[in-house]
Protein backbone atom coordinates (compact mmCIF):
# COMPACT_ATOMS: atom_id res chain seq x y z
CA UNK A 1 0.00 0.00 0.00
CA UNK A 2 1.40 3.43 -0.96
CA UNK A 3 2.57 5.82 1.86
CA UNK A 4 1.84 3.13 4.38
CA UNK A 5 4.33 3.79 7.80
CA UNK A 6 5.73 0.63 9.78
CA UNK A 7 6.66 1.27 13.11
CA UNK A 8 7.92 -1.10 16.15
CA UNK A 9 6.41 -1.11 19.24
CA UNK A 10 8.67 -2.33 22.52
CA UNK A 11 5.96 -3.47 25.10
CA UNK A 12 6.48 -3.95 29.24
CA UNK A 13 6.45 -7.53 29.73
CA UNK A 14 5.32 -7.16 33.58
CA UNK A 15 1.86 -8.35 32.57
CA UNK A 16 3.15 -11.18 29.61
CA UNK A 17 2.25 -11.51 26.26
CA UNK A 18 -1.31 -11.53 26.51
CA UNK A 19 -2.57 -8.77 28.03
CA UNK A 20 0.14 -6.43 26.48
CA UNK A 21 -1.17 -7.71 22.90
CA UNK A 22 -4.98 -7.18 24.04
CA UNK A 23 -4.59 -3.49 25.29
CA UNK A 24 -2.74 -2.58 21.78
CA UNK A 25 -5.06 -4.47 19.32
CA UNK A 26 -7.90 -2.76 21.42
CA UNK A 27 -6.61 1.02 21.08
CA UNK A 28 -6.14 0.80 17.53
CA UNK A 29 -9.73 -0.53 17.07
CA UNK A 30 -11.30 1.59 19.38
CA UNK A 31 -9.11 4.22 17.30
CA UNK A 32 -10.37 3.39 14.28
CA UNK A 33 -6.87 3.77 13.10
CA UNK A 34 -6.28 2.07 9.27
CA UNK A 35 -3.85 -0.62 10.20
CA UNK A 36 -3.26 -3.32 7.53
CA UNK A 37 -1.40 -5.48 9.81
CA UNK A 38 -0.66 -6.24 13.66
CA UNK A 39 2.14 -8.43 14.59
CA UNK A 40 2.93 -8.91 18.51
CA UNK A 41 4.93 -10.94 20.10
CA UNK A 42 6.57 -11.14 23.79
CA UNK A 43 8.13 -7.39 24.67
CA UNK A 44 7.16 -6.49 20.70
CA UNK A 45 4.83 -5.44 18.21
CA UNK A 46 4.83 -4.01 14.62
CA UNK A 47 2.39 -2.38 13.37
CA UNK A 48 1.97 -1.39 9.23
CA UNK A 49 -0.76 1.92 8.60
CA UNK A 50 -1.30 4.53 6.14
CA UNK A 51 -2.75 6.97 8.57
CA UNK A 52 -0.29 9.50 10.09
CA UNK A 53 2.15 10.43 13.01
CA UNK A 54 -0.04 11.99 15.36
CA UNK A 55 -2.74 9.58 14.75
CA UNK A 56 -0.48 6.26 15.32
CA UNK A 57 0.47 8.32 18.86
CA UNK A 58 -2.28 9.30 20.06
CA UNK A 59 -3.06 5.34 20.01
CA UNK A 60 0.18 4.65 21.84
CA UNK A 61 -0.33 7.61 24.50
CA UNK A 62 -3.06 6.02 25.84
CA UNK A 63 -1.30 2.47 26.43
CA UNK A 64 -0.31 1.23 29.72
CA UNK A 65 1.87 -1.51 28.53
CA UNK A 66 3.81 0.53 25.75
CA UNK A 67 6.95 1.03 26.48
CA UNK A 68 8.47 3.25 23.19
CA UNK A 69 7.60 3.14 19.34
CA UNK A 70 10.19 3.32 16.86
CA UNK A 71 8.96 5.11 13.26
CA UNK A 72 11.90 5.59 10.81
CA UNK A 73 14.70 5.17 13.26
CA UNK A 74 13.13 7.85 16.25
CA UNK A 75 11.87 6.68 18.94
CA UNK A 76 8.53 8.40 20.82
CA UNK A 77 7.62 7.65 24.22
CA UNK A 78 3.99 7.57 25.60
CA UNK A 79 3.34 11.02 27.04
CA UNK A 80 -0.13 10.45 28.82
CA UNK A 81 0.73 8.07 31.24
CA UNK A 82 3.03 10.59 33.13
CA UNK A 83 0.01 13.22 33.42
CA UNK A 84 -3.09 10.12 34.13
CA UNK A 85 -1.24 8.37 36.58
CA UNK A 86 0.20 11.75 38.66
CA UNK A 87 -3.03 12.21 39.69
CA UNK A 88 -3.86 8.99 41.86
CA UNK A 89 -2.02 7.53 44.94
CA UNK A 90 1.01 4.85 44.15
CA UNK A 91 1.19 3.44 47.69
CA UNK A 92 0.74 -0.35 49.08
CA UNK A 93 -1.72 -2.11 49.11
CA UNK A 94 -3.89 0.25 46.82
CA UNK A 95 -4.02 -0.94 43.16
CA UNK A 96 -1.19 0.46 40.71
CA UNK A 97 -2.45 3.04 38.96
CA UNK A 98 -0.67 1.80 35.59
CA UNK A 99 -2.65 -1.68 35.97
CA UNK A 100 -6.12 0.39 36.85
CA UNK A 101 -4.76 2.03 33.32
CA UNK A 102 -4.21 -1.53 31.53
CA UNK A 103 -7.96 -2.70 33.07
CA UNK A 104 -9.89 0.14 31.65
CA UNK A 105 -8.15 -0.56 28.68
CA UNK A 106 -8.82 -4.00 28.03
CA UNK A 107 -12.74 -3.28 28.23
CA UNK A 108 -12.61 -1.33 25.28
CA UNK A 109 -14.95 1.36 26.30
CA UNK A 110 -14.53 5.12 25.48
CA UNK A 111 -17.57 6.80 26.93
CA UNK A 112 -18.72 4.33 29.70
CA UNK A 113 -20.25 4.28 32.03
CA UNK A 114 -18.48 1.89 34.02
CA UNK A 115 -18.73 0.98 37.78
CA UNK A 116 -15.60 0.08 40.52
CA UNK A 117 -17.63 -1.83 43.26
CA UNK A 118 -14.64 -2.03 45.14
CA UNK A 119 -13.65 1.31 45.09
CA UNK A 120 -10.92 1.42 47.37
CA UNK A 121 -9.64 5.05 47.36
CA UNK A 122 -10.52 5.73 44.00
CA UNK A 123 -8.10 4.93 41.49
CA UNK A 124 -10.09 2.78 38.61
CA UNK A 125 -12.47 6.11 38.34
CA UNK A 126 -10.21 8.90 38.70
CA UNK A 127 -8.09 7.69 36.01
CA UNK A 128 -11.49 6.97 34.15
CA UNK A 129 -12.59 10.51 34.71
CA UNK A 130 -8.91 11.54 33.23
CA UNK A 131 -9.51 9.54 29.86
CA UNK A 132 -12.96 10.47 29.83
CA UNK A 133 -14.51 7.92 30.67
CA UNK A 134 -17.58 8.33 33.11
CA UNK A 135 -17.17 6.16 35.80
CA UNK A 136 -19.34 5.08 39.39
CA UNK A 137 -17.65 3.81 42.75
CA UNK A 138 -18.69 2.57 45.90
CA UNK A 139 -17.28 0.75 48.68
CA UNK A 140 -18.26 0.06 52.33
CA UNK A 141 -15.83 2.03 54.91
CA UNK A 142 -16.52 -1.02 57.46
CA UNK A 143 -19.56 -3.52 58.57
CA UNK A 144 -21.90 -0.53 60.35
CA UNK A 145 -20.41 2.18 58.18
CA UNK A 146 -22.47 1.31 54.87
CA UNK A 147 -21.80 3.54 51.23
CA UNK A 148 -22.71 0.92 48.86
CA UNK A 149 -23.02 -2.80 49.39
CA UNK A 150 -21.10 -4.42 45.88
CA UNK A 151 -23.20 -7.29 45.99
CA UNK A 152 -26.15 -5.08 46.26
CA UNK A 153 -25.52 -1.93 44.01
CA UNK A 154 -28.36 0.37 43.79
CA UNK A 155 -27.51 0.43 39.57
CA UNK A 156 -30.41 -0.01 37.32
CA UNK A 157 -30.26 -3.51 35.93
CA UNK A 158 -28.36 -3.55 32.28
CA UNK A 159 -27.08 -0.12 31.97
CA UNK A 160 -23.57 -0.61 32.75
CA UNK A 161 -20.78 -1.21 29.91
CA UNK A 162 -17.89 -2.06 32.07
CA UNK A 163 -17.02 -3.29 35.80
CA UNK A 164 -13.12 -2.44 36.05
CA UNK A 165 -12.73 -3.56 40.00
CA UNK A 166 -9.98 -4.41 42.64
CA UNK A 167 -11.99 -6.75 45.27
CA UNK A 168 -10.03 -7.69 48.35
CA UNK A 169 -7.53 -10.14 48.60
CA UNK A 170 -6.45 -11.01 51.51
CA UNK A 171 -6.74 -10.95 55.36
CA UNK A 172 -5.39 -7.45 55.33
CA UNK A 173 -9.30 -6.91 54.40
CA UNK A 174 -11.95 -6.76 56.53
CA UNK A 175 -15.01 -8.91 54.64
CA UNK A 176 -18.63 -10.66 56.00
CA UNK A 177 -17.56 -14.29 54.50
CA UNK A 178 -15.48 -15.98 53.10
CA UNK A 179 -13.39 -14.68 49.59
CA UNK A 180 -14.62 -17.18 47.61
CA UNK A 181 -18.23 -16.90 48.37
CA UNK A 182 -17.47 -12.89 48.34
CA UNK A 183 -16.18 -13.41 44.47
CA UNK A 184 -19.16 -15.90 43.54
CA UNK A 185 -21.93 -13.40 44.97
CA UNK A 186 -20.41 -10.64 43.36
CA UNK A 187 -20.54 -11.75 39.57
CA UNK A 188 -24.03 -13.19 40.33
CA UNK A 189 -24.94 -9.45 41.29
CA UNK A 190 -22.59 -7.94 38.48
CA UNK A 191 -24.09 -9.59 36.09
CA UNK A 192 -27.36 -8.36 36.48
CA UNK A 193 -25.87 -4.65 36.10
CA UNK A 194 -24.00 -5.20 33.07
CA UNK A 195 -25.51 -4.63 29.20
CA UNK A 196 -25.52 -6.90 26.57
CA UNK A 197 -21.81 -7.23 25.22
CA UNK A 198 -20.61 -5.65 28.64
CA UNK A 199 -17.25 -6.64 30.94
CA UNK A 200 -15.53 -7.16 33.71
CA UNK A 201 -12.29 -6.91 34.37
CA UNK A 202 -11.17 -7.73 37.92
CA UNK A 203 -8.15 -8.48 39.70
CA UNK A 204 -8.28 -11.77 41.89
CA UNK A 205 -5.85 -14.02 44.11
CA UNK A 206 -4.17 -16.67 42.54
CA UNK A 207 -6.04 -19.47 44.19
CA UNK A 208 -9.72 -18.19 43.59
CA UNK A 209 -9.05 -18.23 39.65
CA UNK A 210 -10.71 -21.84 39.13
CA UNK A 211 -13.69 -21.01 41.30
CA UNK A 212 -13.90 -17.65 39.85
CA UNK A 213 -14.00 -19.34 36.46
CA UNK A 214 -16.35 -21.89 36.83
CA UNK A 215 -19.10 -19.04 38.79
CA UNK A 216 -18.31 -17.11 35.48
CA UNK A 217 -18.95 -19.99 32.73
CA UNK A 218 -22.35 -21.08 34.91
CA UNK A 219 -23.83 -17.68 34.15
CA UNK A 220 -22.55 -17.04 30.80
CA UNK A 221 -19.79 -15.23 31.17
CA UNK A 222 -17.27 -15.84 28.65
CA UNK A 223 -12.89 -15.88 29.99
CA UNK A 224 -11.41 -13.76 26.98
CA UNK A 225 -7.97 -12.99 28.18
CA UNK A 226 -5.71 -13.89 31.75
CA UNK A 227 -2.62 -12.43 32.71
CA UNK A 228 -0.57 -12.00 36.25
CA UNK A 229 -0.30 -8.62 38.09
CA UNK A 230 3.04 -8.72 39.98
CA UNK A 231 2.19 -7.04 43.07
CA UNK A 232 5.84 -7.50 44.72
CA UNK A 233 7.95 -10.41 45.42
CA UNK A 234 5.60 -12.56 47.41
CA UNK A 235 2.24 -11.89 46.02
CA UNK A 236 1.03 -12.38 42.65
CA UNK A 237 -2.35 -11.79 41.28
CA UNK A 238 -4.48 -12.37 38.38
CA UNK A 239 -6.12 -9.95 36.06
CA UNK A 240 -9.27 -11.75 34.30
CA UNK A 241 -11.38 -10.22 31.69
CA UNK A 242 -15.04 -11.48 31.11
CA UNK A 243 -17.94 -10.95 28.79
CA UNK A 244 -21.36 -11.05 28.67
CA UNK A 245 -22.95 -12.61 25.81
CA UNK A 246 -24.74 -10.85 23.72
CA UNK A 247 -27.60 -13.67 23.37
Amino acid sequence: MSGEMGAFIKLKRLMGIELACLELRTLIRLSGLNVSNIECGDGWAKVNTSDGLEQLLSVINRAALVKEITINGVKYKPTLIKAVLSSVRKDSPHLNPLHALLMINLTGVTEGPIIDPFVGVGTIPKIAEELGIRAIGCDIKSVSDLICNALMMPIRPHSIKAIVTDPPFNRVFRTESRLSSLYIKFLESAIELLAKGGSIVMTLPSYLLDVVIDEAASLNLNAYCIGVDHVHGALSRFILCLSKDDN
